[in-house]
């Protein structure tokens, strides 16, 4: 597994993951490839142009399809 971003426990009250919280990743298992994000709580999020590239990166890498 890759991670691609951690978050930041210090950022809110309750986490228990410590410096090591992945966020967002992906990796490749028995021929295919799997993406995960914990982005997109809010539907303000996907109005984001950087969580845009965020999401169309995984898919694409997803696809094996180069931007």
């Amino acid at each position: 597994m890759k991670v691609l971003l951690n978050l930041d426990e210090t950022s809110y009250e309750g986490g228990t993951n410590g410096e090591n919280h992945p966020i967002a990743w992906y990796h490749e298992f028995d021929g295919g490839r799997s993406f995960y994000t914990g982005g997109g709580h809010t539907k303000e999020s996907f109005d984001e142009p950087d969580f845009q590239k965020h999401l169309l990166g995984g898919i694409l890498w997803c696809l094996d399809v180069k931007p």
